[in-house]
C-alpha cells in the first residue's frame, strides 16, 4: 500500500489558507486500510482545539479517537469542514481517523465588491451536492510551478454574480469560481476541494431554489446547477 498526500497553500481572495489536495491509493483484503472510507464532514474541535467528532454529509454521526490536533482546525469548540478517512468499526461510531483534511469554505463576494474579478482556468474534476444540501463541493485542479504543489501566490474564491426570482417564486443564485494566477508557471497539477455553504450566499436559500456555478476550464466555461435541497 501507497499513500501520498501533497499540500497546496494558496490564498482565498487575499486572505490565508492551507488547502489540501491529495491522492489516495489503497489496496483491499486484511491490512489497515482495507475498510477505510473517505467523508465529508463537518467536524467540531473541543475546548483544547482537538477535533473529536464530526457528522458526514450522509447524516452519519462520528466520534474521533484519538483525538487529532491539526494545523488547519485550531480554534477551540469550533465548528469546521473537513475531509476525514477512517477505518469503518464493525459496530458503534467511534472510528481512527486515519488522516484528515481542511476543506475550504470561501465567503461569497457581491459582485460589486469584486473591483477586477479574475477568471483565469482551472481544471474541473467533478461538483455535486451533499446529500442534506448544505453544500456543493467542487473539485478542481489548478496548474502550479512546483511538483511538491506549494503555491502562495493564486488565488481562488466565489462571486455572486447575479440572483434572479422566477414566476413562482424560486430564486436562482447564479455564482462565479474566480481563479487569478498571478504569472505561476503552469507545469504541474495540483488537486484541491472547495465548498459552497448555504449559509454564505447572500440570501438564505429555500428548498426549490437553484444554485448555479459558473467555472472557467481550460475546454471553455462550465456551468453547474443544483436544486436546494435535492442534494445526492
Amino acid at each position: 500500500m501507497s499513500t501520498r498526500k501533497t499540500l497546496l497553500a494558496i490564498t482565498v481572495l487575499a486572505l490565508p489558507l492551507l488547502t489540501a489536495c491529495t491522492s489516495e491509493t489503497y489496496t483491499t483484503g486484511d491490512g489497515k486500510y482495507s475498510n477505510m472510507r473517505a467523508d465529508f464532514a463537518e467536524a467540531r474541535t473541543n475546548a483544547s482545539g482537538e477535533l473529536f467528532c464530526a457528522v458526514t454529509d450522509d447524516g452519519d454521526s462520528l466520534v474521533l479517537s484519538p483525538r487529532p490536533k491539526t494545523e488547519w482546525a485550531t480554534t477551540p469548540d469550533s465548528l469546521y469542514r473537513a475531509l476525514i478517512y477512517y477505518n469503518v468499526p464493525e459496530t458503534g461510531n467511534e472510528v481512527k481517523p486515519l488522516f484528515t483534511m481542511g476543506i475550504a469554505v470561501p465567503k461569497i463576494h457581491g459582485k460589486n465588491a469584486v473591483k477586477k474579478p479574475a477568471v483565469d482556468p482551472v481544471m474541473l474534476r467533478s461538483a455535486w451536492a451533499s446529500r442534506r444540501g448544505r453544500y456543493v463541493n467542487l473539485g478542481i485542479a489548478i496548474k502550479t510551478g512546483s511538483k511538491d504543489g506549494l503555491d502562495k501566490k493564486q488565488e481562488i474564491g466565489l462571486m455572486c454574480d447575479s440572483i434572479t426570482t422566477g414566476d413562482g417564486g424560486q430564486r436562482r443564485f447564479y455564482l462565479k469560481l474566480l481563479h487569478r494566477q498571478n504569472g505561476v508557471p503552469e507545469y504541474y497539477s495540483a488537486e484541491l476541494f472547495l465548498c459552497i455553504a448555504d449559509y454564505r450566499l447572500p440570501v438564505a436559500p429555500a428548498a426549490g431554489d437553484e444554485i448555479t456555478i459558473g467555472i472557467n476550464t481550460y475546454d471553455g466555461m462550465v456551468t453547474k446547477s443544483f436544486i436546494y435541497g435535492q442534494g445526492k
